[in-house]
């Protein structure tokens, strides 16, 4: 045996639980992906030879692909990088079996990627319980490094009301009115399970936060009373309109001279480190998400940054979380 076949043996048996790299190497055989990047070529040039694959999912095996350094993307084209070919390479050795044998083993949505991408299966249903689950350890995951820009921002700009759309289990709000006395929060949650939770988690500050199982769109409260606006990961389900229109919703609910928090996962960023050059994708969850049903995609920074402008925001500030994976965006209503 090689050198170049007991580096990957040995790589692939040091990630046997990385399920992102699994389902990358999976999904590259069953739709040829790797004898398709020998040679340069951009997204669009698959897509045209293919039109009834999903372009949203393609898009998200390309840009995990580029990030565990199995391909490598210069000017807008990719190609398969030492890695890449060796796993191309050494597809007869019985790796291929392997990986589709783990990908099974790990995960229906995975496993199922190449057919999703053709388009042969419709995009999964995700089950209540799950959506209540991954909602729950959203909200309470980002609360060690949100909560720290949270405060900084609150009290140097001293919000009173504070509006957080898509609130999760309200972690945020708690923590904003336990630090500040004269802050009130509300709390928006379509997922009546979740918002119910979020009700018994804040009935200690009766008064002071009101959740309500509602989309932002739905709500009804007095226009112009809130001193800020939170987004948190909510933008993923929306198209580029909708999320166009949530901005100016949100607008509208804002004081003069308020401000929205956008905070979300990014496409075309790399993380602050990485553990192995194959690290456990940043946006793996992103990936499971892709392959349900109403899921539109990580933003690129340019896209909230565009977003922001066309809603009439201003003074935009773009603070990258540890990791750099996730950035929190902040920008004011204009005063008139």
């Amino acid at each position: 045996m090689d050198i170049g076949m007991l580096s990957l043996l040995g790589k692939t048996i040091s990630l046997m639980e990385n399920l992102g790299f699994l389902w990358l190497v999976h999904t590259g055989y069953e739709l040829n992906l790797w004898e398709g990047f020998l040679e340069e070529r951009n997204k669009e040039d698959f897509l045209a030879e293919n039109p009834d694959w999903d372009p949203l999912l393609l898009d998200h095996w390309l840009e995990q692909a580029r990030i565990q350094e199995l391909v490598v993307l210069t000017k807008g084209k990719y190609k398969l990088s030492k890695t890449g070919k060796a796993i191309h390479g050494y597809r007869n050795y019985g790796l291929e079996a392997m990986y589709k044998e783990f990908a099974l083993y790990w995960g229906a949505s995975f496993a199922q990627l190449p057919e999703l991408i053709r388009r042969q299966i419709p995009r999964l249903k995700m089950d209540n319980e799950m959506e209540n689950e991954l909602i729950s350890r959203a909200s309470k995951s980002s609360e060690f490094f949100v909560w720290p820009v949270l405060r900084g921002k609150c009290e140097k700009e001293d919000w009173h009301h504070v509006l957080d759309v898509g609130c999760g289990e309200a972690v945020l709000l708690r923590r904003l009115v336990e630090e500040f006395p004269n802050l009130h929060g509300v709390g928006l949650e379509v997922n009546q399970s979740v918002a119910n939770r979020a009700a018994m988690e804040t009935e200690p500050f009766q008064g002071r936060i009101r959740i309500e199982a509602t989309n932002v769109f739905d709500f009804k409260d007095a226009l112009e009373i809130y001193d800020c606006c939170l987004l948190n990961n909510l933008i993923y389900y929306f198209t580029g309109q909708q999320r166009l229109d949530l901005l100016k919703t949100v607008m509208d609910l804002l004081k003069p001279g308020g401000k929205i928090g956008i905070l979300t996962a990014l496409r075309g960023v790399s993380p602050a480190f990485q553990i192995f050059k194959t690290h456990i994708p940043q946006n793996l969850m992103s990936f499971f998400l892709s392959c349900h049903d109403g899921f539109e995609g990580l933003p690129l920074e340019k896209e909230v940054l565009n977003l922001l402008e066309q809603a009439g925001f201003t003074e935009v500030e773009v603070i990258p979380l540890p990791f750099k994976v996730s950035h929190y965006f902040f920008a004011r209503k204009p005063l008139a």
